[in-house]
């Protein structure tokens, strides 16, 4: 273990040295002008003027309609103008690789700034490469819940975790979701007994944006992230519409409906609610195996925050979301039937939060700010024969302090926190309790060089009261090797708690005997934290072919654990829980190009490869149900006339599946799913940004694992086993759905 701690601790330091020496930016503003023909084709203005309005400071194109221009401090205005075209006046809001469509002064006139902004930025300037993916991405798919809302993004999977109650859970960089730390607002979002369903807690109508970050994540947002972070953002009632209806319902019954409001009470206070309903009340069984293919109830959901300023430097917000959810699934329901098996849950949560900040007038570059968390969580549920009854009480608070030293060159934040977690779980007979209380101190430094190079460095300690102190280093670097070309690295420790019964829920659904091999000593399951280092490397590259912009991303990460909470299902019979005593790893490697092929037809490809390793029983194998590579591409275009078409296609390459050698031949198992592909449409029409209506389809192709349920004749038998999923478990979805606003703001 010493030799993993000193070998990371070169690595921190020789990722400092290596960008310690960085050459100046050129302080400019670039770009092309051109001209569209009658024919649809692009093609460069050579020599036209580009100049600062109210300056001197100017340029002109080249020959292949190429500028640059120092950028101005005093002003942000543009003035573009050419002999024989139409001059204006601009103000430019994105400071580089601008496109200007220049049009012929017989025509109606003016410049057009082309910036169609993507469905996914990444920020060029932030030392953590972050995917924001905004309203435009999230529309391309019906994005009911947070958990389907990354359909058309490469770096998450989405699966289905057992064949029985229809959840869906994700994967990042090979690891499970948990191992992403899920903030809402950057405060603790989905965790704990809710870190699996949790997902389905946050309604895609809701989200405003939602920030993704591979690798470790910020100290000053805790010490649980490993693989990444992922914050979402919820519509704010003082930029969101007065009142905004979407409505959705699928061939298998699902409909959801969901109503956000704005009100504007005086100019320093504004409220919202955000408030969701959905219900699926048709049992089917499309396999015709005997049991439903999703469960039917239904989940109320509701949330309303105030939000104040008083623009004096102070400004904050308190809100409060209530949620009740009650599901049944299992057998399908039949006339007379004796002891059926089923799947039931009922969850009622509650939640309080509150934040508060106020940035110093005379001094904007100093602030502190203030977060806290109430959260009550209780879930009572059965699988067959098999009961858990969960109960989770949380609390969190975190203080920021921000300012700079000397110059904004230096900047630094550090602040307090403190986590508390207490859970009360029993399955059977059997009684889980424990109660963490977490202080923690933090402090992270951020050096930038011009626009040249940067890097955040930040360290945590926390005390856990039975896991004593621990530290948490991170660190993440940004080196600008051209204009265009940006290349990031980073590295940091993660750790976090084992929720081993709610985040393994799904082997409930079978007939596989318990054993967690823990430590009596340690409150709950006896078992060790996780703790794992990550080590990322990424390059971004921006380029221009025909006039369109496009960008190339490569990404390489590796997870390395120190401790692991390994789930062994190695054996059918069984489902055993240990600390990690040899190694486990995984290694991420994706290359990604988003491509305008023309004006308004986007293109995304990528391409995955993953090596996700783990020791079982002393022998070192691959991760189950995870495909070693997996394909993606997706087109969306839109039209003039406000329709939208958009096309997911992925590829899967098989998977390991555990062995069933061990049941009877009729319930055994291939070791190797089959590669496959799954193929995603929507089109939608808009009307003035008001109305839109969408129809789309899933699963296009009608791919289905065959029989996902073992021994679905006998579920109170000894082979009984739902949670064996690789693949899709239902076929063709087709879905419909509105969105209507009234077009206006508070």
């Amino acid at each position: 273990m010493s030799n993993l701690r000193s070998t990371s601790l070169r690595f921190l330091v020789i990722l400092a040295i290596l960008f310690s020496f960085p050459s100046f930016a050129q302080n400019t503003v670039t770009g092309v002008v051109i001209e569209e023909s009658t024919d649809g084709r692009f093609h460069p203005i050579p020599f036209a003027n580009v100049y600062w309005k109210g300056t001197q400071i100017g340029t002109s194109t080249d020959t292949a309609g190429h500028f640059e221009l120092p950028k101005n401090k005093t002003t942000r205005t543009l003035i573009i103008s050419y002999v024989g075209y139409t001059s204006d006046t601009i103000k430019v809001e994105h400071l580089d690789k601008l496109t200007i469509v220049l049009k012929q002064s017989k025509e109606l006139g003016g410049v057009d700034v082309v910036y169609r902004q993507r469905g996914t930025e990444i920020s060029y300037m932030n030392p953590l490469k972050v995917e924001t993916m905004g309203e435009k991405e999230l529309y391309k798919a019906a994005c009911c819940n947070l958990s389907e809302s990354f359909e058309t993004n490469p770096s998450i999977d989405v699966a289905f975790t057992d064949a029985v109650t229809g959840t869906k859970q994700i994967q990042m960089l090979g690891l499970d979701g948990k191992y992403a730390q899920i903030t809402r607002e950057q405060m603790p979002g989905v965790r704990g007994l809710s870190s699996v369903q949790g997902m389905t807690y946050i309604p895609g109508s809701w989200i405003e944006s939602i920030q993704l970050n591979k690798g470790t994540g910020s100290v000053i947002n805790g010490f649980e992230s490993v693989t990444g972070q992922i914050n979402v953002e919820l519509m704010k009632p003082e930029e969101a519409d007065k009142w905004f209806l979407n409505g959705y319902v699928n061939q298998g019954g699902r409909t959801e409906l969901n109503l956000n409001t704005a009100h504007k009470i005086s100019e320093k206070v504004q409220t919202g609610f955000l408030l969701h309903g959905n219900m699926r009340p048709i049992e089917i069984d499309g396999n015709k195996d005997g049991f439903l293919d999703f469960p039917t109830g239904y989940q109320l959901n509701g949330i309303n925050r105030w939000k104040f300023n008083n623009f004096k430097g102070w400004e904050g917000q308190v809100g409060t979301n209530v949620l009740t959810e009650d599901r049944s699934g299992g057998q399908v329901t039949v006339e007379n039937a004796i002891n059926p098996y089923s799947v039931n849950w009922k969850t009622n949560r509650y939640e309080l939060w509150g934040k508060t900040g106020y940035v110093f007038p005379e001094a904007r570059y100093r602030s502190i700010g203030f977060q806290a968390s109430a959260i009550l969580h209780d879930q009572k549920s059965n699988y067959g024969l098999t009961s858990y009854n969960a109960n989770q009480q949380s609390g969190y608070f975190n203080s920021i302090y921000q300012s700079i030293i000397g110059t904004s060159t230096h900047k630094y934040r550090t602040g307090l926190s403190l986590l508390y977690d207490k859970y009360d779980e029993t399955l059977n007979a059997s009684n889980y309790a424990r109660e963490e209380i977490v202080p923690g101190a933090f402090f992270e430094y951020t050096f930038s060089y011009f626009e040249k190079f940067a890097v955040v460095a930040g360290i945590r300690g926390d005390y856990h009261n039975y896991y004593g102190l621990f530290f948490t280093p991170r660190i993440h670097t940004r080196y600008e090797v051209r204009e265009g070309t940006v290349l990031r690295a980073s590295a940091g420790r993660g750790q976090r708690t084992s929720n081993v019964i709610a985040e393994n829920a799904s082997l409930l659904a079978s007939s596989r005997s318990w054993f967690i091999q823990g430590d009596s000593a340690i409150q709950g399951f006896g078992l060790k934290p996780e703790v794992a280092w990550n080590f990322g490397l990424n390059l971004t590259q921006d380029f221009r072919l025909d006039y369109k912009p496009g960008t190339i991303a490569i990404d390489a990460y590796h997870s390395l654990f120190e401790n692991q909470t390994v789930v062994d299902i190695e054996n059918p019979r069984e489902v055993r829980i240990y600390n990690l005593t040899g190694s486990s790893y995984a290694t991420s490697l994706q290359g990604q190009i988003d491509y305008e092929l023309r004006r308004r037809l986007e293109l995304r490809m990528a391409y995955r490869w993953y090596e996700v390793r783990t020791e079982y029983g002393g022998v070192l194998k691959d991760k189950p149900f995870v495909a070693k590579h997996r394909a993606f591409i997706n087109l969306g275009y839109e039209t003039k006339t406000d329709w939208k078409f958009d096309y997911t296609v992925q590829w899967h390459s098989s998977k390991r599946i555990p062995s069933t050698a061990l049941n009877p031949v009729a319930d055994q198992r291939d070791t190797r799913s089959p590669e496959f592909f799954l193929m995603n449409a929507q089109i939608t029409k808009g009307w003035k940004e008001r109305f839109d209506i969408y129809v789309g389809m899933e699963n296009i192709l009608n791919f289905k694992q065959a029989n996902p349920i073992i021994s679905a004749d006998d579920p109170f038998g000894p082979y009984f086993d739902s949670a064996m999923v690789w693949g899709p478990i239902f076929g063709r979805m087709t879905y419909v759905g509105f969105r209507l606003k009234p077009g206006s703001k508070i």
